[in-house]
């Protein structure tokens, strides 16, 4: 009997939703003029597009998601919050939290987003599907229980992972990618044994004062959270290595049952939000490590949740070499490799080094402080 494949999550509506026509997160007002907003969402109906068109859509199962529900949505989010969004769409536009503009579809398309996550995570566990990505809008990893922030309306991956968790899915592992640190995901699960966060970003970029190493969970959550902050300028080889030092390692001691990966497209090296310099390669090969390494310790059970990415020209390459790893594809040619390719930075050089250094060295999942018998992730509590 062969294995089912991968599922491909997404939704005509997602590409609906605008943040906005100001200038980065400022609205239009004196000295602003209207400006197409960089991250507006028909690039992404390109980076689908791309999809397509290289033949890789052909290895997965198309699933059109149905939005969630205030049940979904409570899992994480307070009644007031949920209010809030569907009240500034239903105006027509407004801001439902900080920086996070609304139009009228935003609050039907961030339904959609958290709800495709969430069916994913649970078709996964089903055995319905081995992997499974999701291409939504808006992204979710810097919303909060009470707040919407940064284009961030519903928190996806944090909905997933407790819809996930009321399945019977015990332990769940999210790892974050995007190039700004997942506040909204590090707050819902700082104290929670069962999940453990791993977000890859930049130092300082946003929420500025958020993702520090020192952060490392609270109560029995303690060490069940681990920022990787690396400085900007970092490349291919410093993310690859803290794939292979860190988050290889910690998932090994997590054990967990289902992995969730915060997707996000931003640390690519054309990216205007970020100062990273990471390429389709970059992508291709981190994906296709964590589809490994769910292999070997989740029965296969992986799902990736688009977040944030804003080049218009490479975001769609991003997104392909992401694709076609799940698909168990080679990495796709990529026309703008040259430019980024063999630049100095892509070598991982020694103050990035020393930052995976020091979360082997100290952080309590990796130094092997917290007992496999006691509380702590993996443990029993």
């Amino acid at each position: 009997m062969s294995a089912p494949g991968p599922a491909w999550y997404s939704h005509e509506l997602c590409f609906w939703h605008d943040p906005g026509p100001g200038s980065g997160y400022v609205p239009v007002g004196p000295g602003i003029e209207p400006l197409r907003q960089f991250a507006v969402d028909p690039d992404l109906r390109r980076a689908e597009g791309l999809v397509k068109a290289s033949g890789v859509m052909d290895r997965f199962t198309a699933v059109t998601p149905a939005p969630a529900s205030d049940e979904d949505l409570l899992l994480v989010h307070v009644p007031e919050h949920v209010e809030r969004v569907e009240a500034a769409s239903a105006a027509g536009a407004g801001d439902a939290g900080v920086y996070a503009h609304v139009n009228y579809h935003s609050a039907q398309a961030a339904r959609l987003a958290a709800g495709a996550c969430a069916q994913a995570a649970i078709a996964v566990l089903d055995g319905r599907f081995d992997r499974a990505y999701c291409l939504v809008r808006p992204p979710g990893h810097h919303a909060e229980p009470d707040r919407a922030m940064a284009l961030c309306l519903y928190n996806n991956v944090a909905i997933a992972a407790r819809a996930a968790q009321r399945h019977g899915a015990r332990r769940v592992l999210i790892l974050d990618w995007d190039v700004h640190h997942g506040n909204g995901i590090q707050r819902v699960f700082y104290e929670d044994p069962d999940v453990l966060y791993i977000s890859l970003h930049q130092d300082g970029l946003f929420p500025a004062a958020s993702g520090g190493v020192l952060e490392t969970g609270a109560g029995a959550g303690t060490g069940a959270t681990l920022n990787v902050p690396l400085p900007a300028g970092s490349g291919h080889a410093a993310y690859l290595a803290v794939i292979d030092r860190v988050v290889e390692p910690a998932a090994r001691a997590f054990r967990p049952e289902l992995i969730l990966v915060a997707a996000g497209v931003d640390a690519g090296g054309h990216d205007p939000m970020g100062r990273m310099m990471c390429t389709s390669r970059t992508l291709h090969a981190m994906t296709s490590t964590m589809c490994r390494l769910a292999g070997e310790l989740t029965d296969g059970r992986i799902v990736f949740c688009h977040e944030g990415g804003y080049s218009a020209w490479y975001q769609p390459m991003l997104v392909l070499g992401t694709a076609s790893a799940i698909a168990g594809l080679p990495a796709p040619h990529d026309p703008f490799l040259h430019s980024l390719e063999h630049l100095p930075g892509q070598r991982l050089q020694p103050h990035q080094n020393r930052v995976v250094e020091h979360l082997r060295s100290h952080h309590p999942l990796l130094a092997g402080q917290l007992s496999a018998a006691g509380p702590g992730p993996g443990g029993d509590h």
